[in-house]
Parts: C-alpha cells; sequence; structure tokens
C-alpha cells in the first residue's frame, strides 16, 4: 500500500464517525431530553396522613382523585430522621429539605427562658393580621434559611409566582417561605381566608368576594354522615350539628365545628381554585407555585384517632374532593402543564384505647409525673429549690438563674435531671444539652434522630424521647403525635407530572429528599440548608 493510500485511509477511519447515527432501542437517536419546567406546581400537604390510609382505603377511591397521584412516583418508604414530629417543624422540612437543627423550626411552638413565655412559630409582634378584626401578626421570621420556592422566585427575577394556602397560618406561612406572593389561612372566628401585613396591606378583591360568598355556611344545618363505603361505618352520623335556627348559624359554636369535619378540606380546594384562576398561576412568564396543606384531617385524627370511622370517612371525602380539585386545574391550566407532589407533616399514634386493647404499649403517659420525678431528683440533689423553669413532654428547661445562685455546673444539673426523667415510665431516652452540643451521643439512630430535633437557639436543657405507644394525652379516645416511631414518621411522598417516572419504589427516602429532587427537576440552585438528595429513579 502506497503513501497516499495510507494516508486516504487514515482520514477515512479519523472523520467517519462524525457522520454516524447510533440509534437507541426506540430508534431514536441517543440525545438527552431535558424537560422544560411546567407552568404550575402544586404541592399537597396533608396534616396527619399517614403512609398506609393510601393502602389501607385505596379500594375505595375514585379513578382520579388520590389514585391520579399513585399512578405517579410512588415512594412508599419515607420516614421522618427526627424526633419532634409535629406540624410546624414538618412542613418546614417539606419545602426547606432541611431539618428542625438547620431550620430553627423545633416545635409548633418553643419556651423562650428570654422571654420567660412560649413562642409560637410563626407568630410576629412586627406585623398585624389583615382582613381578620383581630389577633397576632404571622410571618416567617422564625424560619431559617430558604425555601423552594424562595429559590424558584429568585431564579427567575420574580416572575414566578408562589402562593400558600391552609387552614392553619403556620402551615400556610411556613411552605410559602420568605418570599412568598401571598399566604393565605383561615380564621374560625370570622369564617373568613386571611392574612398579614408581611404579604400584603390589603386582602385582594378576589379574596374578599369569596369571603363574602360565605362558603363554609352553605353547610349549616348539615350532619356529617358516612359515605355508604366507608369501612366501619354505615351511614351514621359521624358529627352532627344541631342549630337553634337559622339566625344561629353560621356562628363561632358551627364554625368549631366545621374544622372538625372534612368539608373544610372542600372549602380550602375551592379557594385554591380561586386563586389559580384569579391570580393566573400557570399563565405568566415563569413557572408558578401553589402550596396546599389540607389540616382538616389533623383535627379528625386528634379528635379519634387513625382506626376510626370518622378518619376513614374523611380519607375517602378527600379523595373525591382531591378529583374536583384536579377537575378544576385540567380545566384552567392543563393537567399536562402541571407538575403536583403529595406528603404529608406527620403521622399519628393509636389512641390510647386501641393501644391497651390490642396490649402495644403504655397508652397514656402524664408529662407532670416526668417534672414530678426530675424535681425530686434535682430537691435530693442540690437541696430545695425551684429548679426547673418548664418543661412539657419533649423538653425540660432548667432554671438558670437558680443554678448561678447556687453555683451548680450546668453540665452536672443536666445529667441529675436527664437520669431522673430516663427513669420514669414511659421514657425511652434522655439526652442533655451538654450531651448534643458536643457531640457526645450514642451511635444509635434515635440519637441521629434527636440531634436533628436540636436547635441550640431554642431547645431546652434535657430532650425526652417516649417509649413507643406512650402517648401524652388524657382519656382513651384523643390521640396525638410528636415522636420518632414510624406510627408518626412514615409519611407518603409522591411525584406526578411528565418528569417523573411512574412506578413504586421501596427504596428508602427522607422528606428533605422532596425538595431536592424539585430543585434538581427544575435545574434550581437547592434551598439553603438542604440535607436531601435528588431521587434521581424517579426523574426521567
Amino acid at each position: 500500500m502506497n503513501r497516499k493510500f495510507r494516508i486516504y485511509w487514515i482520514v477515512l477511519v479519523l472523520i467517519a464517525p462524525l457522520f454516524l447515527v447510533v440509534p437507541s432501542t426506540a430508534g431514536q437517536t441517543m440525545t438527552p431530553h431535558y424537560f422544560s419546567r411546567p407552568k404550575l406546581i402544586v404541592m399537597m400537604v396533608i396534616d396527619q396522613f399517614r403512609y398506609d390510609y393510601l393502602v389501607r382505603f385505596r379500594p375505595e377511591f375514585v379513578p382520579r382523585g388520590f389514585n391520579l397521584l399513585l399512578g405517579g412516583a410512588d415512594f412508599v418508604d419515607c420516614r421522618y430522621n427526627y424526633a419532634s414530629t409535629f406540624t410546624c417543624p414538618g412542613h418546614a422540612t417539606l419545602f426547606t429539605g432541611a431539618y428542625p437543627a438547620n431550620t430553627g423550626i423545633i416545635a409548633n411552638e418553643w419556651y423562650d427562658p428570654t422571654l420567660h413565655r412560649s413562642e409560637y412559630c410563626v407568630e410576629d409582634p412586627g406585623v398585624t393580621p389583615v382582613g381578620a378584626s383581630d389577633g397576632t401578626g404571622m410571618s416567617p421570621r422564625n424560619l431559617i434559611g430558604s425555601t423552594i420556592g424562595d429559590e424558584l422566585r429568585s431564579a427567575t427575577d420574580f416572575k414566578s409566582k408562589v402562593i400558600a394556602i391552609s387552614v392553619k397560618d403556620r402551615a400556610s406561612i411556613v411552605p410559602g417561605g420568605h418570599l412568598a406572593n401571598a399566604a393565605y389561612w383561615y380564621d374560625a372566628k370570622s369564617g373568613r381566608f386571611v392574612t398579614s401585613t408581611y404579604y400584603m396591606s390589603g386582602l385582594p378583591a378576589w379574596v374578599k368576594q369569596f369571603n363574602l360568598q360565605n362558603a363554609p355556611g352553605s353547610y349549616c344545618g348539615k350532619n356529617w354522615m358516612a359515605l355508604p363505603e366507608t369501612p366501619g361505618a354505615h351511614g351514621e352520623a359521624l358529627r352532627a350539628f344541631k342549630t337553634q335556627g337559622s339566625e344561629t348559624c353560621p356562628d363561632a359554636r358551627f364554625r368549631n365545628w366545621l374544622e372538625v369535619t372534612p368539608f373544610m378540606n372542600e372549602v380550602e380546594l375551592k379557594f385554591t381554585l380561586a386563586a389559580i384562576q384569579n391570580e393566573r398561576l400557570g399563565r405568566g412568564p415563569g413557572t408558578d407555585l401553589v402550596t396546599i396543606s389540607l389540616s382538616a384531617n389533623d383535627y379528625i385524627g386528634h379528635t379519634y384517632g387513625p382506626y376510626s370511622p370518622q378518619v376513614a370517612d374523611a380519607t375517602l371525602r378527600t379523595d373525591r374532593y382531591l378529583a374536583a380539585f384536579f377537575d378544576g386545574l385540567d380545566h384552567s391550566v392543563g393537567l399536562n402543564n402541571i407538575w403536583m407532589t403529595l406528603s404529608a407533616d406527620h403521622g399519628v399514634a393509636p389512641n390510647p384505647k386501641f393501644i391497651k386493647d390490642h396490649h402495644l404499649g403504655l397508652g397514656n403517659f402524664n408529662p407532670a409525673n416526668l417534672r414530678s420525678e426530675v424535681e425530686l431528683a434535682m430537691n435530693q440533689t442540690f437541696g430545695q429549690d425551684e429548679w426547673i423553669e418548664h418543661s412539657n413532654a419533649i423538653y425540660i428547661f432548667l432554671n438558670h438563674a437558680t443554678l448561678a445562685r447556687h453555683r451548680i455546673d450546668l453540665a452536672q444539673a443536666q445529667a441529675v435531671a436527664a437520669r431522673a426523667a430516663a427513669s420514669v415510665p414511659g421514657v425511652r431516652a434522655a439526652y442533655t444539652r451538654t450531651q448534643i452540643m458536643n457531640g457526645d451521643l450514642p451511635h444509635i439512630p434515635l440519637a441521629e434522630k434527636v440531634s436533628n430535633s436540636f436547635n441550640p437557639l431554642r431547645s431546652g436543657d434535657v430532650f425526652i424521647v417516649l417509649e413507643p405507644y406512650a402517648v401524652p394525652v388524657a382519656g382513651d379516645i384523643h390521640t396525638t403525635h410528636g415522636s420518632p416511631w414510624s406510627y408518626d414518621a412514615q409519611v407518603p411522598l409522591i411525584f406526578w407530572g411528565n418528569a417523573f417516572n411512574p412506578g413504586v419504589y421501596t427504596v428508602p427516602v427522607q422528606p428533605v429528599d422532596l425538595a431536592a429532587t424539585l430543585s434538581a427537576a427544575l435545574r434550581l440552585t437547592q434551598p439553603s440548608g438542604e440535607q436531601g438528595r435528588p431521587l434521581s429513579i424517579a426523574l426521567k
């Protein structure tokens, strides 16, 4: 082969790949597929919604309620990795991707030794209510770090709109973050949706119009009757309200009744559709975000317990209300232009009657016993005095003025209090502030959850963890949440939309992964304190 021919073949070998197209298995070129941002993102939280509700009640779901979402990317093993599972921390975690140690939202309220009183998670004396005649001003000032909505607004030069809605103020304000265009919540005293001067000086005309239509009042005189398909019920009245005459309804008594029925979910979803339509969400230059937290399920679960016909019926009715809501979204924006997520801020424990009937654990736990035992130990060790400033089922705050007066080492006092607390029946563990701050906790999952719940600015001197099925409520029927155990910590996590791979995923995930995954899908900077990871298995 002469020199000229060899050069020809070398050149041909080098340039031939430039003209080749390698087909994929689908007969298409192997190019990455980048989804454009959707017109609207709908992030839904159901307050106190255990994952197992989606399994237990699914046979009675309608085709386009929960079943629509369950056709998306469904993560069945999602659990909070912290110890104090309450509403405000749960919402903060879902939308910031960070645990209370970083967000500062350690509970719905916490004791402030400098103020010598409890502080509510969204209270703000620097703002005033809008639309309500009285009350404390509310804002996200106590939330540390950004939310996914904050990052979306910043990345789009504030062209994207973020609107947050709930019955509870904290379940609206925290998801909305610091930069939300608006956060609205329900004022039970007036029966209206309201906001605060943090967001605006006066309610928009459409909100005033919605309030004038008095959607809650349409339920006056109605009983909450179980649907025929409700498990454990046979059409009986689950919660009755008797009026003295039309002039007494709606009144304060009726509005208190209404909040503990699933009808409030329907009212809230109608308000959300009104917001989407009137604020033209999904029709602007950027991707818009609406957050919805349905609060009624929490009130019902606290009152009756997770195995009650009331919770069963509330879940089925929420399913049907969501179906109507999704139809409204399809009509106004188009479901093909929307991404949706579903999760919950926490689960709930069985009520003490169920626990004791089935021999699962202690049942009732009285926090007063905890305080008495710690006071006794402190008096025996250091002498009679006021050693405890504040206590509850989660924290003990020692009286630092008393300790200073007696010149007692703080770490020693905390250790005495923790040992006494750990000896109380129903207490699994007690860790001191000094232990946590020094990183001197045992290397066990429970201690990691405690550490994720502890914030040095707001947490107390001793952190208490109760035994499983030790529930700090009085009586047998009511129940609560707030523990690290799975009945409180396991929640749904679902992504729905054209960016997500449908399927049932059994890999262990955490609620902090919600914001991380959405941020990755949207190509956004992660929220400032993000501790989760994008769930790439669910991303197309």
